[in-house]
């Protein structure tokens, strides 16, 4: 899986960086094997500097695996805290599209085997 990062209003330091991707890999033990065009989009932002009780962060993950696309962006007061809840939500998301797909597959394969026994 291709994992792109990039920051908006603020700088990506190597450890930001190497926290993101160790969570962000993780996602990649769900996504299929046999996928080779999955692509991650990471980008964190720090939203605006306005705000009277510190600094707001915000990250946004658009996924791009085979059969579907997902986008899902959190919001929280420490950027560390929003990559562990987006990876959950991309990990949630992930699984439910990937357990969907093969109840598909096995719901298909039951039809074709119950048309073979009325044949036969």
């Amino acid at each position: 899986m291709h994992i792109i990062i990039t920051g908006v209003h603020m700088e990506i330091t190597e450890s930001i960086r190497g926290y993101a991707l160790d969570k962000m890999k993780m996602v990649g033990k769900y996504v299929s094997h046999g996928d080779t065009s999955a692509k991650l989009s990471l980008e964190l932002a720090k939203t605006t500097n306005h705000h009277q009780h510190g600094d707001v962060f915000q990250a946004e993950a658009q996924l791009h695996i085979k059969g579907k696309e997902i986008t899902l962006r959190t919001t929280q007061d420490d950027l560390y805290k929003s990559i562990d809840i987006l990876k959950d939500m991309l990990v949630r998301e992930v699984t439910q599209h990937k357990d969907k797909e093969h109840s598909v597959m096995r719901r298909s394969a039951h039809k074709v085997k119950n048309l073979f026994k009325r044949l036969m």
